[in-house]
C-alpha cells in the first residue's frame, strides 16, 4: 500500500510538471527604462525617452512580431540600428530559440504631454499565431514650471 501511495504522489507531480510545460508561455516581451538621462527635451519641444525592448521567441521556428505602444497619446517610436520608420507600431523578425534586443526611442510631442510621469504599454503579437503579451511601462516627463 506504501509503494502505490508513493506511485500517486510521484505521478501527480510528474503530471504538474508536464502540465506547466505544455501550458507556459512561448513569447516574452521584457522592457527596460533607461536610466540616465530618464528623458530627453528635443529641439522642438518634444520628450524623449529610451527603452531596452526584448523579445523572446521560445519556438524552433522565425516569426516576425509586431510591437506597439498603447495609451501614450500622440506617440511614436524609433528603433536605433533598425531601418524601421517611426510610428504607433513596428514589426521585427526574431530568430528561433533566440532573444531579441531593441533599443526604442518614445517621443511625445510637448503638448500631448500631461504629467510628469505617464503610463503605457508595450504589446507585442505574433499576428500568425495570435500570441501577445503586454508590459506596463511609464514615459518619463520634466514637471511643469510653477
Amino acid at each position: 500500500p506504501r509503494t502505490y501511495v508513493y506511485m500517486g504522489l510521484w505521478s501527480l507531480i510528474g503530471l504538474g510538471l508536464l502540465y506547466s510545460l505544455l501550458t507556459r508561455d512561448r513569447l516574452e516581451l521584457n522592457v527596460l527604462h533607461d536610466r540616465n538621462p530618464q528623458f530627453v527635451t528635443l529641439s522642438d519641444g518634444s520628450i524623449r525617452n529610451g527603452y531596452t525592448v526584448k523579445l523572446l521567441n521560445m519556438i524552433p521556428e522565425p516569426r516576425t512580431l509586431v510591437v506597439t505602444i498603447q495609451g501614450l497619446d500622440g506617440s511614436d517610436t524609433s528603433v536605433v540600428g533598425e531601418d524601421i520608420p517611426a510610428g504607433r507600431s513596428f514589426a521585427i523578425p526574431v530568430e528561433p530559440d533566440r532573444l531579441k534586443m531593441l533599443k526604442v526611442f518614445v517621443r511625445q510631442p510637448a503638448g500631448q504631454i500631461r504629467a510628469p510621469a505617464q503610463t503605457f504599454k508595450f504589446r507585442v503579437e505574433d499576428r500568425a499565431s495570435f500570441e501577445s503579451n503586454e508590459y506596463t511601462a511609464t514615459f518619463n516627463a520634466p514637471e511643469a514650471p510653477r
